[in-house]
């Protein structure tokens, strides 16, 4: 979760980073001692609290693009990321302080389960979204295309080279 958030920070704050190689570098040893530190002391409350810190280090630059994309579908996506993080948080935070509870019901709604699959789309939301911002960044005619009616995703027209 956190590599794919800083991957997030790296495609939203690149293109305004003026020293090119010292951003991946500083991300990539960033995660490398999350994860090691992580492995090893197992932060539990530390981990949530890391992890949206970092995601709302994204929301300010996310805003912008979404701002100033003129494409409908692409907004949509950017629209689904928002409520699919929404409800994969409630689901999360419902199942662990109604744990107790909810189990011992006919029926469990598996609180955990959907929290895993609404973050799963979530991921690919955002990820869908910020390709279509980076290719539009780079002037690569993005679209986006729907496979099966269904699932969104980026088709990319680069221009070709002279």
């Amino acid at each position: 979760m956190v590599w794919e958030v800083l991957l997030y920070i790296y495609i939203l704050y690149s293109p305004d980073w003026h020293y090119r190689s010292t951003m991946p570098t500083f991300l990539f040893l960033y995660g490398a001692i999350f994860a090691v530190s992580h492995s090893i002391f197992r932060f539990g409350l530390g981990f949530k609290l890391h992890y949206a810190a970092l995601c709302l280090l994204c929301v300010p630059r996310m805003y912008k693009y979404y701002i100033y994309t003129a494409d409908p579908a692409a907004k949509r996506i950017a629209k689904l990321y928002l409520l699919t993080l929404i409800l994969g948080s409630l689901c999360g935070l419902l199942d662990r302080v109604f744990c107790k509870y909810v189990s011992s019901w006919p029926v469990n709604p598996q609180g955990h389960a959907l929290w895993h699959v609404f973050m799963g789309f979530n991921s690919y939301y955002a990820n869908t979204f910020l390709m279509f911002c980076r290719a539009q960044q780079r002037g690569w005619n993005p679209k986006v295309i729907h496979m099966l009616g269904v699932l969104p995703y980026v088709k990319i027209e680069k221009p070709k080279a002279q």
